[in-house]
């Protein structure tokens, strides 16, 4: 088996085993085991940082807190969940140490990696909070070396208004990394909207070439223009059939109407005004008398 560096620190969960992690409790948050094929009772991811089935840690808030030392109401104080690693001997080097997170929601609440000393307080080494999106991210963080041996504490910290959905999946040390490169790595993410505020001369120029001529069809799909060709060509088709139809119509009305004019009114020309035959004869049989 091919072993990783420092095994005794190293947990993927995978066993339904805290590794030689130490839970504390009795802080208003612990961190609990998700297990494959079990049903999720927080709303954090539901797959391990493969994308696939397997065992993680998330925090889960606890439902009853204990009494505040002062008697006073403690919901405006942080609920804590620590996980903390066996003492680190090797205090001559620095480590790379490498850890995968997910934290969802805008009230996630933060996830700090502490460096802890038994004379000293526990040093901030690494801290994230707010939602990162709903995915696994990997962080690392450097672990200077130390004149005497301290412990990791991976902590979770959710306030009165955080929901603390954070999830924590394969601790382990990195061996033979430098330290120049033991910071998270870039994860790829869809490139931000920009807005970009270009000058008026700048604008009219790229104007002017998009509207130059062939400069639109150039960027048309030669289908497409097939398609807008035929749509055009048919459209004038129809309308010159549509013109003849009228003037044809149009011809064959006027003729009618002009027969039955000439049948209604025969009239002939005298001297340049227009006579009725009846007039003209009603002259004639005058002339005659």
């Amino acid at each position: 088996m091919d072993l990783p560096a420092y095994v005794w620190f190293a947990c993927n969960f995978d066993f339904s085993s805290l590794c030689g992690w130490t839970r504390e409790t009795g802080m208003g948050a612990e961190w609990l085991i998700q297990t494959n094929g079990a049903p999720a009772v927080h709303k954090g991811p539901t797959l391990d940082h493969t994308g696939g089935p397997g065992n993680f840690i998330y925090m889960q808030l606890s439902d009853t807190d204990p009494p505040s030392k002062t008697g006073e109401d403690d919901d405006d104080e942080d609920k804590v969940a620590r996980l903390v690693s066996l003492p680190i001997t090797a205090t001559d080097t620095d480590l790379c140490m490498s850890f995968w997170y997910h934290m969802f929601g805008e009230h996630a609440g933060a996830l700090h990696i502490k460096q802890s000393k038994e004379a000293e307080g526990g040093q901030i080494m690494w801290t994230v909070s707010g939602h990162q999106g709903s995915r696994w991210r990997e962080g690392r963080v450097l672990l200077p070396h130390s004149s005497v041996s301290y412990q990791v504490v991976v902590e979770g910290v959710a306030d009165r208004r955080s929901a603390g959905h954070i999830a924590v999946d394969n601790i382990q040390i990195i061996d033979g990394l430098n330290a120049e490169d033991c910071k998270d790595p870039e994860a790829p993410t869809s490139p931000p909207t920009e807005i970009f505020i270009l000058p008026m001369d700048s604008l009219s120029q790229e104007n002017s070439e998009l509207g130059g001529p062939g400069n639109m069809l150039k960027t048309l799909d030669p289908i497409l223009i097939t398609i807008i060709a035929m749509s055009a060509l048919g459209v004038f088709l129809g309308a010159i059939c549509g013109v003849v139809l009228y003037c044809a119509c149009s011809q064959g009305s006027m003729t009618d109407r002009n027969l039955s004019a000439l049948e209604n009114y025969n009239f002939e020309l005298v001297d340049g005004v227009k006579l009725k035959k009846d007039k003209m004869n009603g002259q004639t049989n005058y002339s005659e008398a």
